[in-house]
């Protein structure tokens, strides 16, 4: 009876220490660093051509288009920004014998599961091997401007970020997947840095690959504020001789 006893003691107390003791930190997740092969498969639009930037990271955005009205039905809406959570899809495209025919069709399907339900998408994204979440898109304040930040809060800190303003526009093309309000799609962006916050060797973001997310050219009808629901591919992109990258 006193063995059992001092060995359940003993037991109880290598359990207690063990608990105690720290773990060994999950290894954050790192996407692919040479994305050569998926940057061939650029899409074409006539937007400024990437030119001399390196493809860094190419991401799925899913999330919603913020809109707003005010008393006066004939006026268009106005918007407070957008929030989207960021999925890599570069890291596994780029090994893809099929990338160039899969990268199409990965944004209209997103968009199709997220407007079932939210948990469908996610499914379907991880089934695919499209798991990881790098980051998020969002607006902050810089200097009194709603400004779009892509944060990729999710890997090692200190993690890339940059914050942009838009320096051109062209609207979706044809084939782009209209929302489930039947707009066409929101337009595809070229975005570059200029204020704010830029960190891990990111400047400049092209928005392609749109679907839904558009808003109807007047507030007639319309509620004080709502969102619809979008998805849309990033790629973001660093000048190999920019001297502002910091990371």
């Amino acid at each position: 009876m006193l063995f059992s006893t001092i060995t359940t003691a003993l037991l109880f107390a290598a359990s207690a220490t063990a608990a105690a003791l720290p773990r060994p930190a999950k290894p954050q997740y790192a996407p692919a660093r040479n994305l050569n092969k998926i940057a061939k498969l650029f899409p074409q639009s006539a937007l400024q051509a990437p030119g001399d930037l390196d493809l860094k990271y190419v991401v799925l955005g899913i999330g919603t288009q913020n809109y707003t009205c005010g008393s006066d039905e004939s006026a268009a809406p106005g918007t407070t920004g957008a929030f989207a959570t960021l999925y890599d899809i570069g890291t596994k495209l780029n090994d893809e014998a099929y990338a160039k025919w899969k990268i199409p069709s990965i944004t209209p399907l997103a968009l199709s599961l997220y407007e079932v339900a939210p948990g469908l998408v996610d499914m379907s994204l991880r089934l695919q091997g499209y798991e990881h979440i790098t980051g998020h898109h969002f607006f902050a304040d810089v200097e009194g401007a709603n400004t779009p930040t892509f944060a990729f809060d999710k890997l090692s800190t200190p993690f890339p970020m940059t914050q942009v303003a838009k320096i051109s526009n062209v609207s979706a093309p044809s084939y782009a997947c209209p929302g489930k309000n039947g707009l066409p799609a929101v337009d595809w962006l070229y975005l570059q840095h200029k204020t704010g916050i830029t960190q891990g060797g990111i400047n400049t973001v092209y928005r392609v690959e749109t679907a839904g997310g558009n808003k109807p050219a007047t507030c007639k009808g319309m509620p004080a504020t709502w969102e619809v629901k979008y998805a849309a591919q990033c790629k973001y992109t660093r000048n190999t001789h920019a001297a502002r990258i910091v990371h």
